[in-house]
């Protein structure tokens, strides 16, 4: 089986469901990408009321995970539709839910590790330029921030599996996601990227020279589409993977 192959076929079939949740569940997905998007708009406003940066990371970091918790229940919704085919009657409800409340658990951890590089940046002094770095400080906390980050980078990488069980309610552990996706680092990686470059590209274009509320408004526009995206990226990794065990 040739690898960049798949990766072009997985590519294509991400767009086609990406595709296929908006015709099949878009009352659905749209309740999901609105909650979503609701917590990033929260998280811009309430960011304001901090001065440090440290602060700032921190409260956005925090309203995105309280979305999360509105939102699980329709993401779980959304990932069982891609991986089983089916929509199930009814939306869970978060409360009493076991299967939302383990998709919003490690979902929210997804969303603090991913934050850490940028909390650890924070800590940098005000105006870092990279006319200004020349103290032996601020080098180390940018080595340790790059360092950081390429550490998440491969641990999502790893994981990538975790989450799409979660959501089909199994009984889903960092060691069983890690042993999906051993010695295919760099297909998940291929997979999970080549979807999102074009929408990177194109929306790169879309908002370059814009400001204030064209900024904030295409912005919103482009992380929505990506978020659709991702969920299906997820769930085609996640079939693959099982389908095609080491």
């Amino acid at each position: 089986m040739n690898a960049l192959t798949e990766i072009f076929r997985l590519t294509g079939k991400s767009y086609s469901d990406a595709l296929s949740l908006l015709n099949r569940a878009g009352p659905t997905l749209f309740t999901a990408l609105v909650i979503l998007a609701v917590g990033d708009i929260a998280g811009i406003f309430a960011m304001r009321m901090f001065a440090s940066e440290l602060g700032k990371t921190l409260i956005g970091t925090l309203a995105g995970i309280a979305a999360l918790w509105f939102a699980s229940p329709y993401i779980v919704h959304l990932m069982r539709l891609l991986l089983e085919d089916q929509i199930r009657p009814g939306l869970e409800s978060f409360t009493g839910t076991a299967v939302s409340a383990r998709f919003f658990a490690w979902s929210g951890i997804f969303a603090f590790l991913a934050a850490i590089p940028e909390f650890t940046f924070s800590l940098a002094p005000p105006g870092i330029t990279p006319e200004t770095v020349d103290n032996p400080e601020t080098i180390t906390l940018i080595w340790v921030t790059f360092l950081l980050l390429v550490a998440i980078w491969i641990f999502t990488a790893r994981t990538v599996t975790l989450l799409p069980a979660v959501a089909l309610g199994r009984d889903a552990t960092l060691v069983q996601a890690f042993n999906h996706t051993r010695g295919r680092f760099w297909f998940v990686m291929g997979a999970a990227f080549l979807p999102i470059l074009p929408v990177l590209i194109v929306g790169r274009l879309l908002i370059g020279g814009t400001s204030g509320v064209v900024l904030m408004g295409l912005s919103l526009v482009l992380g929505l589409i990506l978020k659709t995206l991702a969920l299906a990226v997820s769930a085609n990794l996640f079939r693959w993977l099982m389908e095609n065990p080491k």
